[in-house]
């Protein structure tokens, strides 16, 4: 057994008084095992970094210098179209844009996190679950990164720090929480089909100006109930609207409580099922 034969992985043929372990069991302790095994993608994913970055001289911050950029410029440009004070616009269309980034980037390389690991899976026992926490702690860094563009914006303008401030750690969990299933199904679906993370890449453009962003619900009028029932929307408030030291709205609690019980009652079937058949589609 070598260093990264996981044994807590058990394979399909294991048994039990002579039959083999339920699926969902199987399923579970994949997604378990994963976890506890922090140390594993937690180093490959900042590996992942460096990597990407080796011999750049800003590194993984020619990205964050890249988003001021156009924060700054998209912030100057719509705070004149939408008549809109720069003090309060900008700081919200900065953490807009950093936490979309950051649910995008997620959705888009969940996509491919099994057929990236292809070798890898075909040749080391492991969970598979650790490929996409791999993903999601990858982009957590880059997204750590890039808030210093908001840190920048919210000293320059002023932004109050509140108790409410503190609300952003749940948020951010609930966030990350309805990303794992959402990254089970995509990145087992594009595994078997591969022409679906292209569609996947088109949808996000389309829900990125569907989405508050860059505008706020209350330019809807009497259509707010489009952007206030938006569930990206919902999860962007949960961290955007603590950072500038509101409280996000209820509906926005139990939309984002309610996408995320539905995409683990969706995604945990989904992966028990076809879990045993990913190591072939790759």
């Amino acid at each position: 057994m070598t260093g990264f034969d996981l044994a807590d992985a058990p394979s399909v043929r294991q048994v039990s008084l002579g039959r083999p372990l339920p699926r969902a069991t199987l399923a579970f302790r994949d997604i378990v095992s994963g976890l506890v095994h922090w140390w594993l993608w937690g180093l490959v994913a900042w590996c992942d970094i460096k990597q990407r970055y080796r011999g750049s001289v800003l590194g993984p911050f020619w990205l964050t210098l890249s988003t001021a950029i156009m924060i700054g410029s998209l912030g100057m440009l719509y705070s004149r179209l939408f008549k809109m004070d720069i003090e309060t616009y900008l700081p919200y269309l900065s953490l807009g844009i950093l936490t979309w980034g950051l649910v995008s980037a997620l959705l888009t390389e969940s996509c491919t996190a099994f057929i990236a690991a292809e070798h890898v899976i075909k040749q080391i026992r492991m969970p598979l679950t650790v490929h996409l926490y791999r993903v999601i702690a990858r982009n957590l860094i880059v997204f750590g990164h890039n808030l210093v563009v908001f840190l920048v914006v919210a000293v320059w303008f002023r932004v109050t720090v509140d108790w409410a401030d503190l609300m952003v750690l749940p948020g951010m969990l609930l966030l990350l929480l309805a990303m794992v299933p959402a990254g089970l199904i995509l990145a087992a679906v594009c595994a078997r089909f591969r022409d679906v993370p292209p569609v996947v890449a088109s949808l996000l453009q389309v829900i990125f100006f569907m989405t508050p962003i860059m505008w706020r619900p209350d330019l809807l009028g009497e259509n707010i109930a489009l952007a206030l029932y938006n569930p990206f929307n919902c999860f962007i408030d949960l961290v955007r609207a603590p950072l500038l030291g509101e409280w996000a709205s209820g509906t926005s609690w139990a939309m984002a409580l309610g996408v995320t019980a539905l995409s683990w009652l969706i995604a945990f079937p989904f992966f028990a099922r076809f879990r045993a058949r990913i190591a072939y589609w790759v």
